[in-house]
């Protein structure tokens, strides 16, 4: 059993690394969620997630970028990309290993925000810029419960 210790943004311990990434704010995360549902109709039974852009899955942050981690970076959403199995925009500005970089903004009941790399349909936007946080974000274990920090 242990928890996490947050040192500059950075989770010291032997927890298992999920990805790292660029994580909105709650207020980056509405308008993000707002100026989508400004563009295209989300079914009310799909969930809302923009909660990150992956920089890498099970990847620290690079070493080149390690001075980042904890600070504010800024990301321009430059399109939107719509499938059957996930909604999600492409991003600029910050590194990425995904072949598109990109935040996963909605998923199905039962999807899979991974689906979101598989997106085929991307149609050019106006231009929004978010701020987030470079993290690396790890699964921790406190008894019998998981959760992701």
């Amino acid at each position: 059993d242990f928890k996490n210790v947050f040192i500059g943004g950075r989770a010291m311990s032997t927890s298992n690394l999920l990805y790292s990434a660029v994580v909105l704010d709650d207020d980056n995360r509405a308008k993000l969620i707002k100026f989508v549902d400004g563009i295209i109709d989300i079914s009310s039974t799909w969930k809302r997630i923009a909660h990150h852009m992956t920089m890498g899955f099970k990847k620290p942050v690079p070493d080149h970028l390690r001075n980042d981690i904890g600070k504010s970076v800024q990301l321009n959403v430059t399109e939107l990309g719509i499938s059957n199995d996930a909604i999600a925009v492409k991003v600029e500005g910050y590194h990425s290993d995904n072949k598109i970089p990109h935040i996963t903004v909605a998923i199905p009941k039962d999807g899979k925000p991974f689906n979101s790399n598989l997106i085929t349909k991307w149609y050019p936007v106006h231009q929004i810029t978010l701020t987030g946080t470079v993290m690396e974000v790890k699964e921790i274990y406190s008894g019998q419960e998981k959760e992701n920090v």
